[in-house]
């Protein structure tokens, strides 16, 4: 992996048509359209047939604008989902006017949200946040929420502020969004679902190889891995952009858990 630094001196150097097309998968940023990955989960009594879609790092302020937010919320209603769960990284700042995304969210079931490294400074509230439930959205920060019979534990970003991992020791299945994934070696607890972004997958992959990865986002970079005492984590490659506009052999995406 070489530093970000780097591959953007070597973009420059070479341009973006000096990367050979058989390195090149087409994957343009998000503009109307994203992947849908879905994810099939053991079912928790009462939740056979139902539809969660995981939404992250969408970096509403970085080359994701209004239109974009449009064209989002159409895919997520096309869905039917029962639930969606808005993992982190909304924003691309603290400060961001998150107005234009929220005026054409309706995806026709509830919200939740739980900030990401972007959407809030250390040790204190965002104005993210504020937003978010002004908007009608459900935030968990550092808190749980019983939800149809499972418990939903939303764990603010690990490099902003501590985070109250005693949540997890709840009875039962535990669907938890924090945002680093890496942070998932310590959730020990069974039953649980860790849904996670912050990657992106890498954004820009040559030879399957991320060239940029953040702290925290280095161990489990995308996919699904599990554990004994039925521990899941799931990492999504994220919808938006930051820093550079571009994404190679990466698409955006949306994850789709069907519980079966």
């Amino acid at each position: 992996m070489i530093s970000r630094r780097k591959f953007l001196f070597a973009l420059a150097g070479a341009g973006v048509g000096g990367v050979g097309s058989e390195l090149w998968a087409g994957n343009e940023p998000f503009h109307r359209q994203c992947a849908l990955r879905t994810e099939s989960i053991p079912a928790p009594a009462g939740w056979r047939g139902r539809t969660v879609l995981f939404v992250s790092d969408v970096h509403y302020g970085s080359f994701f604008g209004p239109s974009e937010a449009a064209a989002l919320a159409q895919i997520v209603r096309a869905q039917r989902p029962d639930l969606v769960l808005l993992g982190g990284d909304l924003a691309q700042t603290p400060d961001t006017d998150l107005a234009g995304f929220f005026s054409s969210w309706s995806p026709g079931c509830p919200t939740i949200f739980t900030p990401g490294n972007h959407d809030t400074g250390v040790e204190h509230p965002s104005p993210v946040m504020e937003q978010a439930r002004a908007a009608g959205a459900t935030v968990l920060c550092n808190a749980a929420e019983r939800w149809d019979g499972i418990t939903i534990v939303g764990l603010p970003s690990a490099l902003r502020m501590a985070q109250r991992t005693s949540l997890l020791d709840a009875r039962g299945f535990k669907l938890v969004l924090g945002h680093e994934p890496d942070v998932w070696d310590g959730y020990r607890p069974p039953e649980l679902l860790h849904l996670a972004g912050h990657t992106h997958g890498g954004q820009v992959r040559i030879f399957d190889q991320a060239f940029y990865l953040p702290t925290l986002g280095r161990k489990y970079v995308r996919g699904r891995f599990s554990r004994e005492g039925d521990r899941t984590l799931i990492v999504s490659e994220g919808v938006g952009c930051t820093t550079i506009h571009l994404r190679i052999n990466c698409p955006p995406e949306v994850v789709r858990l069907q519980f079966t």
